[in-house]
């Protein structure tokens, strides 16, 4: 029975992580890429990307659009269940002035200065992500305690910060992961 138990606990983690990295939805539905799906069938072993692997390729690929589409890029960021924002997976835009663009867990929060902003415990990461964005490497990670979507109590985040320069605008892209404690 101790084995059995065993094999379970290893499945319910696996299936666990791989929602947390958004290559399985909760209903069993899989968005992993055509490229993943590709690799697969052509005999290809998969490594799993690490949560700090999909953040920064998931900062990466917004900032691939927004060098295609601009600022016509915001509106598909938001979109809700995409690959972009599903579970508590999203993207966030600012400019390196504070101003948040783009939000999509609460759009109603766009458009304020973010430079004050705190965490739980009072660690300013407002000026935090800023720094990290117009430091010398453009990028960097952050770690907080901040509450994931819809719930109120804090959790330790680990977000990648990254500065792109999309025509005459400096933007901080941004993406992170909630760390089980």
């Amino acid at each position: 029975m101790g084995y059995l138990k065993i094999i379970l606990t290893v499945l319910l983690t696996t299936v666990l992580l791989m929602t947390a990295i958004g290559c399985v939805e909760p209903d069993g539905s899989s968005i992993c890429t055509v490229e993943d799906e590709a690799n697969k069938t052509s005999g290809e072993q998969m490594e799993s990307p690490t949560l700090e692997e999909y953040a920064i390729s998931q900062v990466n690929a917004a900032i691939d659009l927004m060098d295609e589409k601009g600022e016509l890029a915001f509106p598909e960021l938001r979109e809700s269940d995409s690959k972009w924002f599903h579970n508590d997976s999203y993207i966030f835009i600012w400019k390196t002035d504070g101003i948040r663009i783009v939000y999509p867990p609460d759009v109603s929060g766009e458009g304020q200065n973010m430079t004050e902003l705190e965490d739980f415990n009072g660690k300013p990461i407002g000026r935090i992500f800023i720094e990290t964005a117009l430091s010398e490497e453009s990028e960097g990670w952050v770690d907080y305690y901040w509450p994931k979507p819809g719930e109120t109590e804090p959790s330790l985040k680990n977000t990648f910060i990254k500065r792109v320069d999309i025509g005459n605008e400096t933007y901080l892209v941004g993406s992170g992961f909630y760390v089980d404690e």
